[in-house]
């Protein structure tokens, strides 16, 4: 038998979405080296601002810290999951934030990046050095021993964290173009404060 007469098989390949989406190697440089400063420099700022703090508001802090991660995490979910063609007929119109919509879901892996992973990163590092000198207070405070007050304030913040993402996942993705016009808006007033000055 002649191997011409055996069927080939075909290959198939999965097409490329059309997409406006600007990737950069660069960028992979230039986060690592801003998630490395940042990291230093809220960890500095939290281990000197705790010293100052009472209990109370060291919770309080505490939970603006896992506020702003889940808040983060909600605007990097957003990006990826936006829709671009809604904003052109906004941005034909002239309605405020339209265009910066348009900028934030092109460059939605580098602020999907800086939203999830440097700020998300960053957050929980930062909440870990927070409930470390929570736990050092309250265990100077009431006396306490062992490892349970460690255990349960750290389980109580990853569930707290974990959760609200998980939550803010759902509502990102069914609203991602309203949370990107949002910060098409937001965007668009910095830039008129800016061109102000």
């Amino acid at each position: 038998m002649d191997k011409s007469d055996i069927p080939r098989k075909k290959k198939f390949k999965v097409p490329r979405p059309n997409s406006n989406v600007s990737t950069s190697h660069k960028w992979t440089v230039i986060v690592t080296l801003l998630s490395f400063t940042l990291s230093m420099f809220f960890s500095f700022v939290t281990s000197v601002a705790m010293k100052s703090l009472t209990i109370f508001f060291a919770f309080i802090l505490l939970l603006v810290i896992i506020a702003v991660n889940i808040l983060f995490d909600m605007v990097g979910t957003a990006v990826q999951s936006a829709e671009e063609g809604p904003f052109h007929s906004l941005a034909a119109r002239k309605v405020t934030g339209a265009r910066e919509s348009i900028s934030v879901i092109r460059h939605a892996p580098q602020l999907a990046n800086m939203c999830c992973d440097v700020i998300g990163d960053i957050a929980g590092i930062i909440s870990g050095a927070t409930t470390a000198l929570i736990v050092a207070e309250l265990v100077a405070m009431f006396e306490l021993q062992g490892m349970l007050p460690s255990l349960v304030l750290t389980g109580l913040v990853g569930a707290l964290t974990i959760g609200g993402k998980a939550m803010s996942k759902g509502i990102s993705m069914q609203n991602g173009n309203y949370i990107v016009f949002i910060v098409g808006k937001i965007m668009y007033f910095f830039k008129r404060i800016i061109k102000k000055q």
